[in-house]
């Protein structure tokens, strides 16, 4: 208020000044110093009703400005009135506020200018504190002048946006504010202008430009220009391959009002169907796991995004794919039109040493589950499968694809004659079956990135099985939607197949990570392939021809169907082996004909 009040009292006297060419005559400057006291009152009066001096000045904007010059014209306005009322109420008495009306204009026009630089001045001020963190900015598009005007506004705390790289000649040397474009190398800028985090507003950035930030450890961040906010890089930036965004309209109405069960829904894939699924406003969406926990941690989540929805839709039940009885009892409860079934054993080092497990897990517990939504009329059944199934070298990879196989029984069609005679008896509908196979998931539980995350944070050594050991990677929302398109265009007896992109190398990532998340100092050890583990996984099988969908990234794998008597014998011989405590994996190599454990 202080400041103002110079501020105002100046501008009336230069307002003086220039109206008379800098020769004001004497009585009207004596009339000015009478005026200021009651132009600075009523000024800072209507100042303080527009609540500008609440107005935190690192966010001073347009707003700012209007609050201001109605504010000052306003004052101005008053003092002017007060000026005419002194004079008409004093009668034929001199009026001793008497000033040239030009005055008061020229007066309110120098005071906007000088309060408004004096907001807009501390704010520069501000934004270029010493201490701060030192920015650089990708792009000199819309989105690069987003950014920094964010960081001038101080969104981004105690910032400065000190360059702006882009390769467009047009735009090199001229500025967004008063931070300059310049085209030079990421590394060289860093160095120079010792920057601390760079922003990425670019769209679409290519792997090259995401590694040469990567590779000044510094903290990356890319802008998204349709979200209007900054994140930071995550390990789908490093694979080099942008997430998928499918078209979900066909997903939505072919799940809209449905019945829907998915087993192991608290898990990685299994919690992010579930979100997906919800989005579609089923009638029901059941959720069967024998982890109460990782259900009751999806329940707040759901609550959080959907409300209500959530209350009259979403049903919890607490059970294994193992326990038929548990399984008949759900089943019979909701009566689910489609079932998906995500719910199995994953960790490959630990089935090699529990191949038990495995077997009576992944394929007693995906026999069950089929053979009790057929008699439950499910329309659908859906297997969540995995590229190990594929010349598994583990058990692990051998029992998923022992599912894939069950799952191709209950789909293997009878004669048109004996269906026609069967629905006239009214008997049990036919259940459309299926398997989806994709690679491994960013971030699901179990995965290298959390060990890889987790090792980093606590300074390494970043533990790596082999140097050539290579992986397909997807995130979970895309290997989700992916798989929920499957399953809304199935027709029965499908093993679709997902595009999981060009294989990464571990260690690759590993190196990526590091220079992301670590200091750099972390070392990586190698120690040797683990039990069953491949140094790469394969998606088809080498005699299987893959067909293309509709869908981008989603192929069909011819694959001879399994008949339900060669299933009973398998599953009777299995049975047989856990009993008398068997060689597992020999009857797994009898029974798995591309199982060859290592």
């Amino acid at each position: 208020m202080l400041l103002d009040i110079a501020l105002i009292t100046t501008s009336i006297i230069l307002g003086l000044v220039f109206y008379f060419d800098v020769r004001p005559p004497h009585g009207h400057v004596i009339h000015t110093f009478r005026t200021i006291p009651i132009l600075c009152l009523f000024t800072i009066l209507t100042l303080k009703i527009s609540g500008l001096y609440k107005t935190i000045i690192r966010f001073a904007s347009v707003d700012t400005f209007l609050q201001i010059m109605f504010s000052s014209l306003a004052g101005t306005g008053m003092t002017y009135l007060f000026s005419l009322a002194f004079y008409l109420l004093r009668g034929d008495g001199p009026n001793i506020f008497l000033m040239p009306r030009p005055v008061y204009l020229l007066q309110w026009l120098i005071a906007v200018f000088l309060i408004s630089w004096s907001r807009f001045a501390g704010k520069i001020k501000l934004s270029h504190t010493h201490g701060g963190k030192r920015i650089l900015i990708i792009g000199a598009g819309y989105a690069g002048a987003t950014v920094i005007r964010d960081i001038q506004s101080g969104r981004y705390g105690n910032a400065e946006a000190r360059v702006v790289l882009d390769t467009d000649s047009a735009k090199v040397g001229s500025r967004i504010g008063s931070v300059p474009i310049i085209d030079e190398s990421i590394e060289t800028v860093v160095e120079k202008d010792k920057i601390d985090e760079i922003i990425i507003t670019v769209k679409e950035p290519r792997q090259k430009l995401i590694d040469e930030c990567v590779a000044t450890g510094k903290k990356v961040y890319i802008y998204s220009e349709a979200k209007g906010v900054v994140r930071e890089l995550n390990i789908a930036d490093l694979l080099g391959r942008p997430e998928a965004h499918l078209d979900m309209s066909g997903v939505k109405e072919f799940f809209i009002g449905k019945r829907v069960l998915v087993t192991g829904g608290g898990g990685s894939i299994g919690s992010e169907l579930c979100r997906q699924i919800l989005s579609f406003t089923p009638e029901k969406l059941v959720i069967y796991d024998i982890s109460e926990n990782y259900m009751y941690d999806l329940l707040f989540d759901l609550k959080e995004k959907y409300g209500d929805l959530v209350a009259n839709t979403v049903r919890l039940e607490v059970g294994s794919v193992r326990d038929e009885e548990s399984l008949w009892r759900v089943m019979g409860r909701y009566k689910p039109q489609i079932v998906i079934h995500a719910a199995a054993h994953k960790h490959v080092p630990l089935m090699e040493d529990s191949p038990e497990q495995a077997i009576l897990n992944n394929v007693f517990g995906t026999w069950k589950t089929a053979k009790i939504a057929k008699e439950c009329d499910v329309e659908r059944f859906v297997l969540i499968s995995t590229d190990k199934a594929v010349n598994p070298t583990n058990v692990m990879g051998a029992s998923k694809r022992l599912a894939e196989m069950i799952v191709s029984s209950f789909s293997a069609e009878a004669p048109n004659e004996q269906k026609k005679t069967e629905a006239a008896k009214g008997s049990k509908k036919f259940m459309s079956c299926m398997a989806v196979r994709f690679g491994n998931v960013l971030g699901s539980h179990g995965s290298v990135v959390p060990i890889f995350e987790k090792q980093i944070k606590h300074g390494g050594p970043i533990t790596i099985t082999d140097p050539n050991i290579i992986r397909y990677f997807m995130t979970i929302p895309e290997a989700a939607s992916l798989v929920l398109q499957a399953a809304s265009m199935a027709k029965g007896g499908e093993l679709y197949v997902l595009d999981m992109g060009e294989p990464v190398k571990i260690k690759d990532l590993a190196e990526r990570m590091i220079k992301l998340y670590g200091t750099g100092t972390e070392q990586i050890v190698y120690t040797g392939l683990r039990p069953g583990e491949k140094l790469y996984e394969e998606l088809l099988l080498d005699k299987e021809t893959d067909q293309a969908t509709e869908v981008d990234k989603i192929f069909i794998t011819q694959q001879e169907a399994s008949s339900t008597e060669e299933i009973e014998r398998i599953l009777e011989r299995l049975t047989v082996c856990l009993e008398v405590r068997g060689d597992i994996k020999q009857v797994l190599a009898d029974v798995v004909k591309t199982y060859h454990a290592q």
